[in-house]
């Protein structure tokens, strides 16, 4: 049978592994936020130039190539950094809740909500102008 002091560290180090996951998650959205809005300025710049073809970094490498092609790499990244934050603020929510659970708190209210779809938000809006 344990003790309360064993019981007292096995609930302290189930709290910092999660704590510990929550920050690391935290600072990987950061990160990809930042990589996010580097390719929509990179976007952004190649749709505003004429030019045929663009260099474009890749990795460590820097690569030449059409416009086109170059866009749809960017757009396509694009995608999979939003997947993934999506992924990672799933996880988040999950790891508070949690992190809640194990210091006895409720849990946090509005945390888990989630934004309306633009179609919802143009249903919405259409039926709040018949008041």
């Amino acid at each position: 049978m344990k003790t309360d002091a064993e019981k007292t560290i096995e609930i302290l180090e189930a709290s910092e592994r999660v704590a510990d996951k929550i920050l690391v998650n935290k600072q990987e959205i950061i990160d990809l936020d930042k990589r996010r809005q580097a390719n929509r300025e990179a976007l952004r710049e190649l749709r505003k130039s004429q030019e045929g073809k663009h260099w474009i970094s890749v990795g460590n490498l820097l690569v030449e190539m059409p416009r086109k092609k170059a866009e749809e790499l960017l757009v396509k990244d694009q995608e999979v950094i939003d997947s993934d934050i999506e992924r990672l603020r799933n996880e988040q929510r999950k790891l508070v809740n949690e992190l809640r659970d194990l210091e006895h708190l409720s849990p946090a209210k509005g945390f888990d909500m989630k934004p309306l779809a633009r179609d919802e938000m143009s249903a919405l809006q259409a039926n709040l102008l018949n008041f």
